[in-house]
């Protein structure tokens, strides 16, 4: 069964910061910037791909209205029709192919994103159908793990050069939170927010000499802390049942399992194997 996704709402100011950076043809491998293995990658998609669909890779065509705020909700990483992550991610499908079958739907989500709003009445009833058509194409499922790489994995990649984060391990936590909790300074649930506070709480940070495996089980105790008490706003509800996230992530750490090497099991309350890492 698909679980409720959780994640973090982009603003579309912050989705049109990254507009330029994510322009990339059709037919681009879908990678982050250097310094992580495309083995790695595809490990930490697949554990997204637990954490928001309930399976052990990434599901391009799956669409859902989990009446979570978010409008549709969908694709890989739950892009949302209320924001303007699937906006950016429609608009870069419609420079590489405009004839595609969801360029019709343009206009009207930035109309949606603009206001905020989770109506979906205004996409027509044809729209799931639609973007299930639309993810059978290779360029548009290259597009999706750009587009979510780029607003959230690279973010993470910065943060972790910043705070002396150097395991696979580390960056996964710093991603999954960024995805789901937000990545920009004044998101006050979010990963630099998390991040701050750990160094404070441990008066320094792997770059200052701290050990990483204490940093990053403070980086959770904290994420936690958050988690069951938000100050985002409209997350008083689903955020507190999503802190098996966190402890997924924690087991793996003190299983030792700071490569990310498979076979993988994601446990916590989610007990699904990654065997084969793909997108």
């Amino acid at each position: 069964m698909t679980r409720t996704v959780l994640r973090f709402l982009v603003p579309v100011s912050l989705i049109a910061a990254f507009g330029t950076a994510m322009t990339v043809p059709a037919t681009a491998t879908a990678t982050a910037r250097p310094g992580t293995d495309q083995q790695t990658i595809y490990m930490m998609d697949d554990i997204t791909a637990v954490f928001e669909q309930s399976a052990s890779s990434p599901r391009y065509a799956n669409i859902e209205n989990d009446n979570d705020g978010c409008g549709w909700t969908a694709g890989w990483i739950g892009f949302c029709t209320a924001t303007g992550d699937m906006l950016d991610l429609v608009k870069q499908y419609d420079a590489a192919e405009p004839d595609n079958v969801l360029a019709k739907y343009t206009a009207t989500l930035q109309q949606l994103a603009d206001a905020g709003s989770d109506d979906t009445s205004s996409l027509g009833s044809a729209f799931p159908d639609d973007w299930k058509q639309a993810a059978q194409d290779p360029a548009f499922v290259q597009l999706q793990l750009k587009v979510g790489h780029d607003t959230y994995l690279t973010p993470a990649q910065d943060l972790a050069a910043k705070e002396g984060v150097k395991t696979n391990l580390g960056l996964e936590n710093l991603f999954d939170t960024a995805l789901m909790m937000g990545l920009g300074p004044d998101d006050c649930d979010g990963m630099v927010k998390i991040a701050s506070e750990t160094d404070s709480a441990l008066g320094g940070n792997p770059a200052s000499g701290v050990d990483e495996a204490r940093w990053l089980s403070q980086f959770n105790t904290i994420r936690q802390q958050h988690m069951t008490n938000p100050c985002t706003p409209g997350r008083q509800n689903d955020w507190p049942q999503a802190v098996d996230r966190s402890q997924a992530l924690q087991q793996l750490a003190d299983q030792g399992n700071w490569d990310l090497t498979a076979p993988l099991t994601v446990g916590a309350d989610f007990n699904i194997t990654i065997t084969d890492p793909h997108d």
